[in-house]
């Protein structure tokens, strides 16, 4: 049975509500990745009905409509019910993190269909967290969170270090914001340049690190 309480998770949802708005919704969001010298990304798009499925919750919403109420705080007690199986607490454990996953992110790597009732194709995150990716009409699509290691739940050989994180706005055609880069990686180097050349807007770059980048779990 779950212990967590109905009030406490409606205040982990509104707060994370307001970290979505402000970090990743309407945003493309790019991991670029790097393995023996063999560049390569992967681009996500962060959407504002994509948010419940992150929750854990059930409700009977629509995802846009729940996200609207959490955002402005109206979503109410009635409206939501907890998971009895724990699978709600532990993904609101991690979720004020994950909503952040523009800049902790630090290994991105292919689901390994580890567990049978999930349905996902990409995990980026961390030993401690990790963000769930659908591939959806060209582009991946955040759709579930897990507190758990990511080197665990993704294939060895698809898993990646994140070199560098990238955003835009989705009506934007370059990405202009630099939030992550990892240490002994500079963005001018070969390897990031001459992969996102066509998607980076690299002389106009802005960086924006609004936690430590080199922050550990």
């Amino acid at each position: 049975m779950s212990i967590l309480n109905p009030t406490e998770a409606l205040r982990i949802v509104f707060a994370c509500a307001a970290l979505f708005e402000k970090n990743l919704s309407g945003n493309n969001v790019l991991f670029a990745t790097v393995d023996k010298d063999e560049p390569a990304f992967v681009e996500t798009l962060f959407q504002p009905q994509n948010f419940l499925h992150l929750t854990g919750l059930q409700t009977n919403l629509s995802s846009e409509r729940f996200y609207d109420a959490a955002l402005h705080q109206r979503l109410k007690i009635s409206d939501v019910s907890i998971k009895t199986s724990g699978v709600t607490e532990l993904k609101l454990q991690i979720l004020p993190k994950l909503m952040a996953i523009h800049v902790t992110a630090r290994m991105i790597g292919d689901y390994d269909q580890s567990q049978p009732l999930l349905i996902t194709d990409k995990f980026a995150g961390t030993v401690a967290m990790a963000m769930g990716f659908a591939f959806v009409n060209g582009v991946y699509i955040p759709n579930t969170a897990l507190k758990k290691d990511l080197r665990d739940i993704t294939a060895n050989a698809t898993r990646r270090r994140v070199a560098a994180i990238f955003t835009k706005h989705k009506n934007s055609t370059k990405y202009m914001h630099l939030t992550y880069i990892a240490k002994g990686m500079t963005i001018d180097s070969t390897v990031i340049s001459s992969t996102l050349r066509e998607k980076v807007d690299i002389e106009n770059l802005v960086a924006n690190f609004p936690i430590p980048r080199d922050l550990t779990e």
